[in-house]
């Protein structure tokens, strides 16, 4: 018979390495949460720095040096950090504020910010929140007419003009559904959205404020009133212009008979020998009427409003961007040298140039007058 072999040493060689393992292993788990903590903690700080550096060269202007609040709201405030989540701070860093002179800063909506650069900025403005100050929220009563230039910015794409609706939405200025519902029910339908029926989440891009004044405007229609936009007559032509160069006859001619319930004088016949031009699809001929109404100056008063007043300040004098007022760097160049300039912007910063957007006249009505603003 052969002799019968002993494992007992290998089960013992075993059984002690199954058990340093184990040992190894629980050490190891019991200092992973550690680590991780440690990493988020190191990249938290890493976000905070870098947010920092973004909001110094970007928000400061606005928001303050230590976010207490200047041209723009205070962002350093308990109530505000408590309330608001960080999804909907980069909604609206990304999307910027219609109506205000809060820029869209996302790539996505023509700023420069990737969605990191967001997401470094709000973890900056975040880390104010354990010792953010008590800030009494200043008392703004709603305004029917800011609603109403709101909704002629906003809203009427889908509702229409003045709230009497389209094909692609309901009308809301109708008597009787204005008596199906109240203005909270407004209020939350406006903030919410209803995404199945294709109506957008207007509380991630809309402030509470702004929501209020169209809540007022509603209100205002279910008593019968009418409220006019405060829109100006330059801003109509300006859009009319817009429209015709994009051969759009409907939205020429649209805001062409707004701006003749605002025109005077001469301008009423020549706004209306335009719109007959459009309706006849003479839109070239209409295009040399309508641009000689103004001086460049004045058309480039509403070009500024629309597309630089919130960065460069709505009179020019400075706001996140630099003054234009007595400005060396548009004394020292030559009308072709900023007209390139404002075509292709600066890299990097939110001036990211209006190649696409503006054509060169408008930027020849822009220069126009930052001229008179010079000395």
């Amino acid at each position: 018979m052969r002799p019968r072999e002993n494992y007992s040493p290998f089960f013992a060689v075993g059984l002690g390495l199954t058990l340093a393992t184990l040992a190894i292993l629980q050490v190891y788990i019991l200092r992973e949460p550690a680590r991780i903590q440690a990493d988020m903690t190191a990249s938290r700080s890493a976000a905070v720095a870098a947010g920092r550096e973004l909001y110094a060269d970007n928000c400061a202007n606005c928001h303050g040096e230590h976010g207490e609040g200047q041209s723009g709201p205070a962002l350093n405030s308990r109530e505000l950090l408590k309330t608001t989540p960080d999804e909907a701070l980069m909604n609206i860093t990304r999307t910027g504020v219609p109506g205000s002179s809060m820029p869209a800063w996302g790539q996505a909506f023509g700023g420069p910010f990737t969605d990191e650069h967001v997401a470094q900025l709000v973890a900056f403005v975040r880390a104010w929140e354990p010792t953010a100050p008590e800030i009494a929220a200043e008392e703004k009563t709603p305004d029917p007419v800011r609603g109403a230039t709101l909704f002629a910015s906003s809203c009427f794409t889908c509702h229409g003009e003045n709230g009497q609706g389209t094909h692609v939405a309901p009308a809301i200025n109708d008597p009787e559904r204005l008596k199906q519902f109240d203005d909270a029910w407004y209020r939350a339908t406006i903030a919410n959205g209803r995404p199945a029926k294709g109506m957008p989440t207007w509380g991630r891009v809309l402030s509470p404020d702004q929501i209020k004044d169209l809540v007022a405007l509603i209100a205002a229609w279910r008593e019968g009133q009418t409220v006019i936009p405060d829109i100006s007559l330059l801003n109509r032509i300006n859009s009319a212009l817009y429209a015709i160069r994009q051969f759009d006859r409907l939205d020429a001619a649209f805001h062409l008979s707004a701006a003749l319930g605002q025109a005077s004088g001469s301008q009423v016949e020549d706004i209306q020998a335009t719109l007959d031009m459009v309706e006849d699809n003479r839109l070239f001929e209409a295009e040399a009427l309508l641009i000689t109404l103004f001086p460049p100056e004045e058309m480039g008063k509403e070009l500024f409003a629309t597309n630089c007043a919130s960065c460069h300040g709505a009179d020019g004098t400075g706001g996140t961007a630099p003054s234009l007022h007595n400005n060396r760097f548009i004394q020292a160049n030559s009308d072709d040298e900023l007209t390139a300039f404002v075509s292709a912007g600066r890299p990097g910063t939110a001036m990211d140039g209006f190649e696409g957007i503006l054509r060169e006249e408008d930027v020849s009505n822009l220069i126009a007058l930052m001229r008179t603003w010079q000395e």
